[in-house]
């Protein structure tokens, strides 16, 4: 239950900042928000549910490594998603993530938790480094397969 409220705070710490920003005169022109679209390479990924018994036991890992590209099919990064298996049904994972994507001019980590049958998630963004440092913000993953999804990323920071 931890974790959840962990989520809950970052949560709430982006909705706070931004209806801050809203609020004083002079903050919202000092905020930016980026959005951008990347897409998993599935020929590239590799997961790993080798952790993973029958049945799964809380704690277990599961990792995947996949190349992203851009909506042209450029090469825009990596993306390192190391998840442990937090609760299970007999048709179901809920799993816990830490992801940390690798992009020109920078890195974003973020969290989600989540359950396997789910397609179309949130995860949140934590921060990130060079060109990245200090955003907050948002990742929507559309979940296809393990090592094809699509991330759509919104970002916020201040300028």
């Amino acid at each position: 239950m931890e974790r959840f409220a962990v989520k809950n705070r970052y949560i709430s710490a982006i909705l706070g900042s931004m209806l801050l920003g809203a609020a004083l005169p002079g903050v919202a022109d000092a905020l930016s928000v980026k959005q951008f679209t990347l897409v998993s390479d599935p020929a590239t990924a590799v997961v790993d549910v080798s952790g993973i018994t029958m049945p799964p036991l809380p704690g277990q890992p599961l990792t995947i490594r996949e190349s992203l590209v851009d909506r042209n099919g450029r090469s825009a990064g990596t993306a390192a998603i190391d998840c442990v298996v937090a609760a299970f049904t007999t048709t179901d994972l809920l799993l816990d993530c830490r992801a940390h994507f690798v992009l020109a001019g920078g890195s974003i980590d973020g969290h989600a938790v989540f359950l396997t049958s789910q397609h179309d998630y949130p995860a949140v963004v934590l921060g990130g480094t060079g060109a990245y440092q200090g955003v907050l913000g948002t990742v929507r993953v559309l979940d296809r397969a393990p090592g094809d999804e699509t991330y759509v990323f919104s970002l916020l920071s201040l300028t």
